[in-house]
């Protein structure tokens, strides 16, 4: 067979456009024996779907095979068919007990405000909130004391503002100057 004819049936075997007749033509030529250099990497696919076509199944393997689906099919039915309606009856008394305890759950919770009044005695409240804010004036106070201190006593240190002031003013000139030298 021509190289060509080859090469035209390889391209067609490989977009899967062949027939079965030219599919068996090119098994012919593969497995004949006389294959040139150029096509010898294509020998083992060509055999190897020779091989595969010519397992064969045994005589009694659709025997055994009816035998073992007639089998589990019969257990399948009788077992079915024995637990369905204990099946039911589980799922059903399952369902009622979830759904029973959702609901416990749902009826336990708390769903109360969180900032509601929490004291019968109106007296009573009124005493607490005064010791809360009572509290926080005296810590406001003790802050306010604390920062005078600070201050009175940076002001008794003997400190130069204006010496301080200047030289800040001869930092900014000098920052001034490098800008411009830039």
């Amino acid at each position: 067979m021509k190289s060509e004819k080859i090469d035209y049936l390889l391209e067609k075997y490989w977009d899967c456009e062949t027939s079965v007749e030219e599919e068996k033509e090119l098994q012919a030529f593969f497995l004949g024996g006389d294959v040139p250099a150029q096509f010898q990497q294509y020998i083992p696919l060509f055999s190897c779907i020779r091989d595969e076509q010519s397992v064969k199944l045994s005589d009694s393997f659709n025997e055994r095979f009816k035998n073992i689906l007639e089998g589990k099919q019969r257990e399948r039915y009788v077992t079915i068919r024995v637990f369905k309606p204990l099946l039911r009856f589980a799922v059903s008394v399952l369902l009622i007990i979830g759904m029973g305890v959702s609901f416990y759950f749902i009826s336990k919770q708390d769903n109360r405000s969180h900032f509601v009044e929490t004291f019968e005695d109106p007296n009573a409240a009124m005493q607490h909130a005064t010791f809360a804010l009572e509290k926080l004036s005296y810590a406001l106070r003790k802050t306010e004391a604390a920062s005078m201190e600070t201050i009175h006593f940076i002001d008794e240190l003997d400190i130069n503002w204006a010496a301080l002031d200047s030289l800040n003013k001869i930092n900014l000139s000098e920052m001034d100057r490098v800008k411009r030298r830039d």
